[in-house]
């Protein structure tokens, strides 16, 4: 059996999307995302709680969810009932002066 090689090209190029969302005056601590693989079952009734154990403060600078090839297609062969997904965070410094908070 032969593979269309314009098929296989298809399948081993997956491109992926990101989902990003910052802070309006990003303070990242460092400039690596650390990843963290999480999946949702039974349509989002059972999904994983992710702490964020990198950052020394609660607070975060950048948070990325990106989608794969190989997991939107988890996603849709099983109807939704499985949500692979990898999220990515920076952690942000801590405050160092007093300030006002800006909606």
């Amino acid at each position: 059996m032969r593979v269309n090689p314009i098929i296989l090209i298809f399948f081993l190029a997956q491109g992926c999307a990101y989902h990003r969302l910052a802070v309006r005056n990003p303070n990242p601590a460092d400039q690596y995302y650390h990843p963290v693989n999480s999946t949702a079952f039974g349509w989002g009734a059972i999904e994983q709680q992710n702490i964020a154990t990198k950052c020394e403060t609660s607070l975060l600078s950048e948070v990325r969810v990106k989608t794969s090839l190989g997991r939107a297609l988890v996603t849709v062969l099983t109807l939704g009932a499985v949500q692979p997904a990898r999220i990515e965070y920076r952690c942000s410094k801590a405050p160092t002066e007093e300030g006002k908070i800006e909606p």
